[in-house]
């Protein structure tokens, strides 16, 4: 069974290296690149609308207060003017630079708020821009990725094949064992005892597992998770 499960990864193992190859490929680094830009792009787009929608809400009202304020001030003046009781004007004046201060606070909160908005309209511009490259770049490597892989298609069914012919030989349990390390981007899965260790890690195995090992099973390493047999 060991030698079995060893000759389906030594075929598994030319199929890796045409799926190492396509995905260290040029063009699918440039699809897969542009793929995850796009793929965070109209979240980012929407985060941006809704700023925007905040900040001309706020800035709505702060030009609508201020707008308020700056009337109230203007009533104050005539009577300013035509006042002559001093604690009148006196009164008038202070509720006239209340009324500034006010008016001067609204200003710089208007003047940040516009500012963040400037900023945030060069950020949605920037991010469009991007956009159009990142989709002119999908729709072009995505396009040569698929034709890069076709080129591939032939051969990769073949080893397929041979590897489904293989595993028709190798316990299911043990071949579902072989691929969920595969999934997980494990390999080689399968690794020769050296001495009284695992290939791998180099991690000691106990005589109980050797002994099974010798009886031409397959064990799996406590510490690696690798899958280890023996050569007889």
């Amino acid at each position: 069974m060991a030698q079995k499960l060893f000759q389906y990864q030594e075929t598994d193992a030319k199929l890796r290296e045409i799926e190492v190859e396509l995905a260290g490929s040029e063009e699918r680094k440039k699809y897969a690149s542009a793929r995850k830009f796009l793929e965070g792009y109209n979240e980012n787009v929407n985060k941006i609308d809704l700023r925007a929608k905040e900040l001309i809400a706020v800035l709505t009202n702060l030009n609508k207060t201020y707008s308020k304020l700056s009337e109230e001030a203007k009533d104050f003046e005539p009577v300013l003017e035509s006042s002559e009781d001093e604690n009148e004007i006196a009164f008038y004046q202070k509720k006239i630079d209340e009324l500034l201060a006010k008016l001067s606070k609204l200003e710089s909160e208007i003047g940040a708020l516009t500012e963040e908005m400037n900023s945030l309209l060069g950020t949605y511009s920037q991010l469009n821009a991007k956009g159009r490259v990142a989709r002119a770049q999908y729709d072009e490597f995505s396009v040569k990725y698929k034709e890069l892989k076709e080129t591939k298609k032939v051969e990769m069914t073949k080893i397929e094949k041979e590897l489904q012919k293989l595993e028709k030989d190798i316990d299911p349990a043990l071949m579902a064992k072989y691929k969920a390390k595969r999934a997980d981007k494990m390999f080689p899965i399968l690794y020769k005892l050296n001495g009284n260790m695992c290939g791998k890690c180099m991690m000691e195995v106990s005589m109980s597992e050797v002994v099974k090992l010798n009886g031409g099973a397959v064990i799996e390493c406590d510490n690696c998770r690798s899958l280890i047999y023996k050569e007889v």
